[in-house]
């Protein structure tokens, strides 16, 4: 079982959240660096700042994130074993997202969160509805 202090997962969260925000699927070598990153996550978690700030638009996304991410905090501190069972979810949905084929596309899949349908699929798909 992972265990994330509140700064990682802030981070975690960020870079994933950054990452659902981008346009293009990132350079072949940030993506086997996400890879690698990915199968020991724990361990390697500080990499992914170093890993944003090497690309303008998902340094951005990421700080902006961040940012909203530290507006959050005091809600965060509460911990509870419901919030355990959530923070597992969402260093899993990470691995996930990190070691997939192609990182960008995973996290915007993910971006509507788990057992959540969109409201209006054609509306997402033909952008009305």
């Amino acid at each position: 079982m992972p265990t994330l202090n509140p700064q990682q997962e802030k981070t975690l969260s960020a870079f994933i959240t950054a990452l659902g925000q981008q346009d293009t699927a990132l350079p072949e070598a940030l993506q086997k660096q996400l890879h690698a990153i990915g199968q020991n996550l724990e361990a390697r978690i500080l990499e992914l700042p170093a890993i944003a700030a090497s690309l303008p638009n998902l340094n951005q996304a990421y700080q902006t994130a961040l940012s909203d991410t530290q507006t959050d905090a005091p809600a965060a501190t509460f911990a509870s074993s419901t919030s355990q069972s959530a923070s597992d979810k969402q260093y899993d949905r990470a691995v996930d997202i990190l070691t997939a084929e192609n990182p960008v596309q995973a996290a915007q899949r993910s971006r509507t969160p788990l057992g959540q349908i969109a409201s209006n699929p054609l509306k997402r798909i033909f952008g009305r509805g």
